[in-house]
This record gives C-alpha cells, sequence and structure tokens, in this order.
C-alpha cells in the first residue's frame, strides 16, 4: 500500500519557521493599524460567485471549488478584496466612510507559477473603501511601500500606471465593451510591440469580434437594440423554429450554445475601429520609464487620438504626490504595459518589485465596479492591495519584529487643505505613527472646520492641520 502523503503545494510548518511567520505577520498587521486599519477577518469558505462576478475566467481556473453538503456551489478564499467588498455591502450602514479595513490570512490558488505549481499560502493587506480622491491612491501606495521595508527588505520600487488612461483611448474608437475588456486582457501581450499586434488581431477574429460574416447580417440585424435577454429569447426561438437540436453540440448545454451564437452575431466590431484600438492600446502598453519620461510619451498618444487628458493629469498628480514622499521618493516607474491579472480592477494599478525576485511581492489597484458586480445598486469606490508573506519571509532575514511598530496610543486625525500639502501632511503622519500614535490621513482635502466636525464625529483626540502654505496647527477635539 502506498504511503499517504501531502498534497502538493500544502506544506507542514516547523515551530522555528511558524514562529518567524507569524511575528512578521503581528507586525505588519500592527504597522497598517498605525494607519487607521482596522482587522477583519472573513471566512475560508465563501459562495463560489463571489469570485467569479467580475474576476475573470483566470482565476476560475486556479480555485479550488466544490459542492458542500447542502449542494451549494462553494470555493475556498482565493483572495480577500472580493469579501471584503461583500462585507461592507452587508454592513454598509454600520460603517463610517472612509472605511479602512486591513486582513491577513490564508488564501487558496492553483498556479503553476507558485512553489510547487499552487496551494495555500498568506495574504497580508489592506482595502479603502468610500473615496475617489487621488489623496487615497497616494496613501494606499506609499502604505504598500512601506511593508517591504519593515519585513527587512530594501531596493523595492513601485510599478504604477493607470487603466482610465487606457480607457480614455479606446473611448474614441467606439468599440464595444466586450471588445475593450478584450483589448484590456491583452496588454501583457501589445507590450511587446507592433509585431503582437497580428496575434491579438487573429486572437480576436477567433472569438468573433470583428465584422460579422455577411450570412449572419439579416439576423445580426433584427439583434440591433435589444438588450442581453431579449436577444438570447430571439436566438433561442430561431434556433427551436430552425429545428436545430442544441444538444447536438459536444458538451456544451444549451445555455452555452446560446450565448456563443450571440457573440457571434451582436458582439462583433468595426474591423477598422478595432485595429485602431489595437494600435493605440500597444502604444500605450510600450511606455515604460520614469515619470519624467513615461507621461509625456502617454500625452504624444492621448492626444494624439483626441481623447481626454483627464485620467492622465490625475495620474501625473499622483505621481507629484508621491515623488514627494519619502516611502516612495525615486521609486516610482510608469509602465503601461502592467496587468494585475483580475478584472475588477479600474483606475491606478500598481505592483512593488525587487531585484532578488522574478514577480511582484505584492501589489493592488483601484476597483469601484466590484461593488456594483456584487449587488450594489451603485458603484462604491475603493482601491487595496496585497502581500504574499512567504515571498517576503523567503527573501528577508526576519528573525522578529524590529522596534518601532505602532501599538495602541493616541488617535490623531491629519487633515490638508489642499492635495497640493498632502505630502507635507503624510510625512506628519509618518512621523506621528513613529512616535506610537494611531492616525488616519483624511483622503478628502478639507477646510478646517470641516475636518474638525469630521473628527467629532469620530475616534480622535487631536486634529493636525496643515493649511494650504504648509503650515501646520494642533487642535484638541473636545
Amino acid at each position: 500500500m502506498q504511503p499517504v502523503t501531502r498534497l502538493r503545494g500544502m506544506f507542514d510548518i516547523p515551530r522555528e519557521s511558524w514562529l518567524r511567520k507569524s511575528t512578521l505577520q503581528d507586525s505588519l498587521t500592527t504597522l497598517i493599524s498605525g494607519y487607521g486599519y482596522q482587522f477583519l477577518e472573513t471566512p475560508l469558505l465563501e459562495g463560489t460567485e463571489l469570485f467569479l462576478r467580475q474576476s475573470g475566467g483566470d482565476l476560475a481556473s486556479r480555485m479550488y471549488s466544490f459542492v458542500d453538503a447542502g449542494s451549494h456551489q462553494v470555493s475556498l478564499r482565493p483572495e480577500f478584496t472580493s469579501p471584503i467588498m461583500r462585507h461592507y455591502l452587508e454592513n454598509a450602514g454600520e460603517l463610517s466612510l472612509p472605511a479602512r479595513l486591513q486582513y491577513a490570512g490564508p488564501v487558496f490558488r492553483f498556479d503553476v507559477a507558485h512553489p510547487e505549481g499552487s496551494g495555500q499560502f498568506t495574504q497580508v493587506g489592506a482595502e479603502l473603501i468610500g473615496s475617489d480622491s487621488v489623496i487615497a491612491d497616494a496613501e494606499l501606495v506609499t502604505l504598500a511601500a512601506r511593508i517591504p521595508s519593515h519585513a527587512g527588505l530594501e531596493g523595492c520600487c513601485i510599478e504604477l500606471a493607470d487603466l482610465d488612461v487606457f480607457h480614455s483611448v479606446l473611448s474614441v474608437c467606439r468599440i464595444s465593451d466586450r471588445a475593450r475588456g478584450f483589448i484590456l486582457a491583452s496588454v501583457p501581450q501589445l507590450r511587446a510591440g507592433s509585431g503582437a499586434v497580428a496575434e491579438v488581431r487573429e486572437k480576436a477574429s477567433q472569438l468573433y469580434l470583428r465584422d460579422r460574416s455577411p450570412e449572419n447580417q439579416e439576423l445580426s440585424a433584427a439583434l440591433a437594440g435589444l438588450n442581453d435577454d431579449q436577444a438570447r429569447q430571439v436566438v433561442q426561438g430561431f434556433l427551436q423554429w430552425n429545428s436545430t437540436d442544441v444538444r447536438r453540440f459536444g458538451q456544451r448545454d444549451p445555455e452555452q450554445v446560446v450565448d456563443r451564437f450571440l457573440r457571434k452575431l451582436k458582439g462583433s466590431d468595426d474591423a477598422g475601429q478595432l485595429e485602431r484600438a489595437l494600435e493605440l492600446a500597444s502604444s500605450l502598453a510600450c511606455i515604460r520609464g520614469g515619470p519624467s519620461d513615461a507621461i509625456p510619451a502617454a500625452r504624444q498618444v492621448v492626444q494624439g487620438a483626441g481623447a481626454s487628458v483627464a485620467p492622465l493629469d490625475r495620474l501625473a498628480e499622483l505621481v507629484d504626490i508621491l515623488e514627494a514622499c519619502p516611502e516612495t521618493r525615486g521609486n516610482v516607474t510608469v509602465d503601461f504595459g502592467l496587468a494585475r491579472g483580475l478584472a475588477y480592477y479600474n483606475g491606478i494599478v500598481f505592483e512593488v518589485r525587487h531585484p532578488g525576485w522574478d514577480g511582484p511581492l505584492g501589489g493592488g489597484g483601484r476597483y469601484d465596479s466590484l461593488a456594483r458586480a456584487l449587488g450594489s445598486p451603485a458603484d462604491v469606490p475603493a482601491l487595496g492591495f496585497a502581500y504574499t508573506l512567504e515571498t517576503l519571509l523567503s527573501l528577508s532575514d526576519w528573525q522578529g519584529d524590529t522596534g518601532g511598530g505602532n501599538g495602541p496610543g493616541r488617535n490623531i486625525l491629519v487633515s490638508a487643505e489642499s492635495s497640493s500639502v498632502c505630502s507635507r501632511a503624510f510625512e506628519i503622519a509618518r512621523q506621528l505613527r513613529e512616535s506610537g500614535a494611531t492616525v488616519k490621513l483624511h483622503v478628502q482635502a478639507l477646510g478646517l472646520q470641516q475636518a474638525m466636525q469630521y473628527a467629532a464625529g469620530g475616534e480622535f483626540g487631536q486634529v493636525i492641520y496643515v493649511d494650504s502654505s504648509g503650515e501646520q496647527a494642533a487642535y484638541d477635539v473636545e
């Protein structure tokens, strides 16, 4: 009889390794707590649909899913962002905005790029829900940048992009949402240059994204102006009227046959507009470098396309803030070929990289549309990041807390009058955290009276206010 062995990708952890891992996890969660992020533990097991609503097919193929004893389709948690947003939507009436939540715990993914191909690993991260400001973006990126150095890793850099810049350019091409999603998913391939456009173009043809075939033009015209449910009913009726037995299409069930036929009829785009979109996306995806070079290069593409420059201006404002903060100064690379791999991202996306590791140590971005995908009647602005704890440990010589962490202490609100002085507010907040205080940075630019009113409704004992000239003053909250 063959001996029973552990599953591939699942590891037994000896005591010394466990102590090293747990002390780093505790130290990182304490660091994040110093920014005002409350810890939340979500279930290991969730309904599979939670992770598929807007995560894309790539994640579906990597999840550990099964049917439980109650005939429910469930999955081991593959990531934390969707459960965190699910928790927010279930408890929105009890949470004040912006809501700052953090987490740490095991996730499960089958991933050939991971050591031993798949398995269980530990994520540590934070999510900021309820603000669409550039100051919120800057807070998350600077906090993410502190994680490696806190774990004893130096020499990391931030790679940053903004998907809204792509959306701005693609909006001038008059292509379908499906074609736009396909192009964004193809960005890692398009960054290889003009030679990759032909390969992506061919794949678009295979997915029926290009012009419809002549024999289907009459039926396509009949579907024009119908929503998806109405169009699906028309296709089902046509197949039944045409005496088509959908059961003969191999292993695909009838709904899959109808959906595939519907995409072929209704999802095609004008070949010229699709070609222009591919060329513009490829031009953007190839731009990578320091902000002083990459942003002007992207501006040339955006303006040449006749697209709105507002998203690029916002990205430039974010970069200016990051260049003024000690955590990120001189360590930011703008890379429009960056793609995070989960379909729910919009707006900024970023990765933290180290020269000793091939892939990213961690990363994240903005996902304003995830709430709607999970059942909210409206988008909810949100962004976050996550690190794999085992990766940090494999690169560092962490042996225990190095001191200087944030324990329980004073609760302080730091607020800036305008975004032009928010880097000064960031520096004040950093110094206060190092002294043991828990500091929240207000992510909207406010007047002093508004800041005091906000603080009075929370748990703060003091407000540090930075006016538009950069001068600071402290005010006790009564």
